[in-house]
């Protein structure tokens, strides 16, 4: 059974026109993310070209940029290699491989709203972004992606291609049950054209 619908402003109030625009990718081109293994990644994939096929809403398949949960968005004022160091350098070291469930279907609302769809939250994944955070908090990070406010989740649609109704209309057609992900990788990337600055698996103990 899938959750439907959850309209999230968030733990803090958000800013619903910025949380994806283009500006808002202006100033804060990098982003950690924890990409989907290869099976869940085509799954969700599978949404994004029915959307773009369906209603022309291309936006996930042209930023080229595999399916992921975003960790922390950071501002350019944030030098990237205080980023890597940060991430890759210290967390990393204690994370490992785990699994979460995507089980619900949201939407942050707005102009344009972003639909999406979103992990079971449990403790574990709590604590794993928290400890990012902590690494990162002296850092620019984004309000959105503080530990009091961050809302883990994947994007289907982010342009105002099409309506939030028709997106979840579409995905809640393919749904075929809770999607099981393993998630074993940590990137830094920077913001459009998607650049992956480092890679690396969580270390197995």
């Amino acid at each position: 059974m899938v959750q439907i619908l959850r309209l999230v402003p968030g733990a803090r109030e958000r800013e619903p026109d910025k949380h994806h625009s283009r500006r808002y990718i202006e100033f804060m081109p990098y982003a950690v993310t924890a990409p989907l293994d290869n099976a869940a990644a085509a799954t969700v994939e599978r949404m994004w070209h029915e959307l773009a096929d369906r209603i022309g809403d291309d936006g996930s398949v042209r930023l080229s940029y595999a399916p992921h949960i975003s960790l922390a968005i950071l501002s350019d004022m944030a030098p990237a290699a205080k980023i890597e160091e940060a991430v890759f350098g210290g967390v990393l070291n204690n994370w490992e491989p785990f699994d979460v469930v995507l089980a619900s279907i949201g939407v942050f609302p707005g102009v344009p709203p972003v639909v999406w769809i979103g992990p079971v939250v449990t403790e574990r994944l709590l604590t794993w972004h928290a400890s990012l955070y902590a690494a990162l908090e002296s850092l620019p990070v984004h309000p959105h992606y503080h530990p009091d406010a961050w809302v883990p989740h994947v994007t289907l649609s982010q342009e105002g291609l099409s309506s939030a109704a028709q997106a979840i209309e579409i995905v809640t057609s393919m749904w075929k049950g809770p999607i099981n992900v393993r998630l074993e990788r940590i990137e830094l990337v920077r913001l459009r054209p998607v650049q992956i600055l480092r890679s690396e698996a969580f270390r197995y103990s």
